[in-house]
């Protein structure tokens, strides 16, 4: 199968020094790609520049095939969703507006959700665990609740392609497994992920791949049993580590359900 993206020597940034310099990478269907790094080393503008949002020096995006830019919003969005750091409130908007909004690339310029698209929205929201939020503006919860539902929003929309920016921003614990829990069950349908995360111990669990950026490079991609290595971590974010010795007490939680 062609791939769900593909950028070759990427180079992008906002001004004349760019942020990031000649970053290649391949997502196959199946694969959850992690990006991990230290501040300011690129992340964001890569997801940026992954969702047509960023202009890039040089190099080529393609999502889907589609050489970015220069493809038209809607129809990206009907192949790629994303999740951004950042998120607004959808003032005057319900979870289940918020939710039912994946659904517009897939309608016609004047079509309206129908019944199934409802039903669909309601089934991930309650996979999700914000189903409660049907009925609530998305002004009136916690940030956490809020990103829930934008990630509700991304799958109801039935992306080939889905990019996350920090997804477990504002989680609790139980929220942050339950969360990319969903986007991993999606793995064996095909569905192709890029996720800027921070947490290196989330990034083991949820990950087939990673990619290491620092000062706007890629220092190191491949599977995550090759990459995320005590040494490669520790020259990423300057300072050492280690795996937990059986005399420190580490608290995890469980992946897989009992």
């Amino acid at each position: 199968m062609a791939p769900l993206l593909e950028l070759d020597s990427l180079s992008a940034g906002y001004g004349p020094t760019p942020v990031l310099s000649g970053v290649s990478l391949r997502v196959e269907p199946g694969q959850a790609w992690v990006v991990l790094g230290p501040n300011g080393a690129g992340k964001s503008t890569l997801v940026r520049a992954v969702m047509g949002l960023l202009t890039p020096a040089s190099g080529t995006v393609r999502v889907c095939g589609l050489a970015l830019p220069g493809t038209p919003a809607h129809e990206l969005a009907r192949v790629a969703a994303w999740v951004p750091q950042v998120m607004d409130d959808a003032t005057g908007f319900t979870g289940l507006e918020v939710a039912l909004m994946g659904r517009a690339p897939h309608l016609s310029a004047w079509g309206l959700p129908g019944p199934r698209d409802e039903a669909r929205a309601r089934e991930v929201m309650q996979e999700l665990g914000v189903e409660h939020l049907a009925a609530r503006p998305l002004a009136e919860v916690s940030g956490g609740e809020r990103r829930r539902v934008w990630l509700a929003r991304a799958l109801v929309q039935s992306p080939k392609l889905l990019v996350l920016d920090e997804p477990t921003a504002f989680l609790d614990i139980r929220h942050q497994v339950e969360t990319l829990r969903a986007v991993r069950r999606r793995l064996s349908d095909g569905l192709g992920v890029l996720a800027v995360l921070h947490d290196v111990n989330l990034a083991m669990h949820v990950a087939t791949h990673a990619l290491l950026l620092k000062d706007g490079k890629c220092v190191a991609s491949g599977p995550v049993a090759e990459v995320l290595t005590a040494g490669a971590l520790s020259a990423l974010f300057d300072i050492e580590m280690h795996p937990a010795a059986e005399a420190e007490q580490v608290f995890v939680p469980r992946w897989e359900a009992p």
